[in-house]
């Protein structure tokens, strides 16, 4: 039962949302923003011939993140799941596969780990971040391995018109605070964002504290009328205690992760419809894992693993019509891993230390033919010569018709995908299996979208089909990683209704059925079912707020400290969110705001990943000012 202090929390905020009052219900027509990812050309959803979802400022400003993953377990396809509070490892699973196929980008600058092959969006804020951009289904025709399944990619903010400061303040449950600020300007010399976040909280067990603090810059500079150059400087700096590892709970396991990107990319109009882009970037990570022995134990780990991943792209494009425009590049990619382990025991202590690099040179093609405003093809093709896959050949297809008479569009997509094991899958000297030959995938899909006369109401549904031929997979039965024959098919839905004219609500559902035919089992941390009904408030611009139900099936999983895999049941839980914001124009003071959450409000016992308890009711509230 929630207590009688989490109650009068409650009343609060329904106090606040009583103050306002007309019209920001989400309606079906207004959501169609830009998006980038799926093309490399500037376009609305609408005009997509994939199947995209975007999350934008607003959304993320209401939901007052901590990390990344709070603001995309809602998308339809995908599958966000954490190991218990905020700061546990969190990765992004798309349609059914494996967080090692999702390729994770920022401001267009890929980030997974060289080691891994995924990216951790637990240690990522996103209050930096302008939008969010997901594109499902293979994409490794326009961007290579690593996006079997699809792509998400985090746009940052850029600085505005004029010059503009904020600052804000939450705390909540578990002895959470969280702080952030921001500085931007522009102008007709270039534009600037600087910002920063932190987060320290008790987490919800015996050592499982987390603090985080992140740093971005972004900076846009014309270069006379012809050019322009971009550059994006992150870092991020997070230290969790594990309270759950392989020997149950645990009162000192540590983990420590820092990364650092630093992107460039420079942009000229050589004639018209001709423009030519330059980019690189580089992305440094650095993870230390520290468990000493606990009371009782006789043995420890000290894990130190350091990566590098480096990018240079040269791109054309070329637009010698408004109906065509043809991209041809060439990349070029080098993943770097040094891991250093030193595990002690008296029995099979070991000292082990692993360096390996890997190359990926390529060449792409793609043309986007556009036969007027309500019809598009995309055709694209890559080459990879990649040192541990040898070479692949990856294309896509994708097209959409829209039928303005019935209001409807109907696409649909086929491409291939690949993603080359990496080091630690290979040679790890406990799991590592140097018999793994890369992942390839065939990914096919049908769709169509609908907005009802009247336009009140929205509706979207896609078919989805992955054939995995082979995947990599951890198999517990032999301790080892290994090739396996799989499958994932399923539906997503999506339906947005207009009530009242303050009043919207929708509904997201995703059906994913996955099969490992060597193991007769489903895919390990996939729920078959998962969805959510959400309902949005809004009787003044100034006044936003959504109450979320979230529902999710049971999936097949394994406790670290467990030897066989077994179920996790599965959950739902109710979350609310608000924010109301002031334009006061006092002195050199813009705007304030007060911004609240409530997290499993019927305060429910649920598991995320199988092992790792998740938190019961929590809140955070908040107050932003700007300048």
């Amino acid at each position: 039962m929630i207590g009688r202090k989490w109650k009068r929390v409650f009343r609060v905020l329904c106090a606040v949302a009583g103050l306002s009052g007309a019209a920001w219900a989400e309606e079906p027509t207004r959501l169609d923003p830009i998006v980038v990812t799926a093309t490399r050309i500037e376009q609305k959803v609408s005009e997509q011939a994939s199947d995209v979802s975007v999350v934008t400022g607003e959304e993320i400003d209401l939901m007052a993140p901590v990390v990344a993953g709070d603001v995309l377990k809602t998308i339809p396809g995908l599958d966000v799941q954490r190991q218990g509070s905020p700061g546990g490892l969190e990765n992004i699973k798309i349609r059914g596969g494996l967080s090692t196929h999702t390729l994770v980008m920022i401001d267009g600058f890929p980030v997974n780990s060289p080691a891994l092959s995924e990216f951790d969006i637990g240690s990522l804020p996103v209050d930096g971040f302008e939008r969010v951009e997901v594109v499902r289904g293979a994409q490794s025709a326009l961007y290579g391995s690593y996006a079997i399944g699809g792509v998400v990619n985090f746009i940052p903010r850029k600085g505005g018109k004029e010059r503009e400061y904020d600052a804000g303040v939450a705390a909540g449950s578990f002895r959470s605070l969280k702080w952030r600020g921001s500085a931007q300007d522009g102008g007709k010399a270039g534009n600037l964002y600087v910002g920063g976040v932190g987060w320290k909280s008790d987490g919800i067990l015996p050592n499982d504290d987390f603090s985080l603090a992140s740093y971005m810059g972004v900076a846009e500079v014309p270069i006379g009328s012809r050019s322009r150059i971009h550059a994006i400087l992150l870092s991020t700096d997070g230290t969790k205690g594990v309270p759950v590892d392989y020997s149950g709970r645990d009162i000192n396991h540590r983990f420590t992760r820092r990364g650092l990107l630093t992107g460039v990319r420079y942009e000229i109009d050589v004639a018209k419809g001709v423009t030519v882009t330059a980019s690189g970037s580089i992305f440094d990570e650095f993870m230390h894992t520290n468990d000493p022995a606990d009371p009782g134990e006789t043995s420890s780990l000290d894990d130190v693993t350091k990566t590098r991943k480096g990018l240079l792209r040269l791109e054309g494009r070329i637009s010698p019509a408004p109906f065509s425009t043809t991209f041809v590049g060439v990349e070029y990619q080098k993943d770097r891993m040094t891991d250093s382990t030193v595990f002690t025991d008296p029995m099979f202590g070991s000292i082990s230390f692993n360096e390996s690099s890997v190359y990926d040179r390529s060449v792409f093609l793609q043309e986007e033919i556009r036969a007027g405003k309500h019809s598009g093809l995309s055709l694209g093709a890559r080459l990879d010569r990649n040192s541990l896959a040898g070479t692949e050949f990856n294309p896509k297809a994708a097209v959409f018709y829209e039928i303005p008479a019935i209001g409807t569009r109907v696409r649909a997509a086929v491409g291939r995908g690949f993603r080359p094991p990496t080091a630690s899958e290979k040679f790890d000297p406990y799991v590592g299996n140097p018999d793994l030959s890369s992942e390839k995938a065939v990914s096919c899909e049908a769709g169509a979208d609908a907005t009802l006369p009247g336009k009140k109401v929205s509706l979207a549904a896609t078919w989805f089909y992955q054939d995995f031929k082979p995947l990599i997979q951890y198999d517990p039965d032999v301790w080892k990683m290994r090739n396996m024959n799989a499958f994932s098919r399923g539906v997503e839905a999506e339906a947005l209704f207009q009530v009242l004219a303050d009043v919207g609500l929708g509904v997201k559902y995703t059906y994913s059925y996955t099969w490992i035919a060597e193991k007769q089992r489903r895919i390990l941390g996939i729920p078959r079912q998962r969805g959510t009904a959400y309902l949005l408030y809004s009787p003044d611009p100034a006044f936003h707020a959504r109450l979320d139900w979230r529902l999710e099936s049971d999936q097949l999983d394994k406790a670290p400290f467990e030897s066989n895999i077994s179920r996790r049941p599965g959950y739902a839980m109710v979350d609310f969110f608000a924010r109301y914001r002031w334009d006061i124009n006092v002195a050199a003071f813009r705007e304030f705001a007060l911004t609240g959450k409530m997290q499993n409000l019927l305060n429910r016992d649920y598991e995320e990943r199988k092992g790792y308890p998740s938190p019961k009711f929590n809140f955070l509230l908040g107050a932003e000012v700007k300048i």
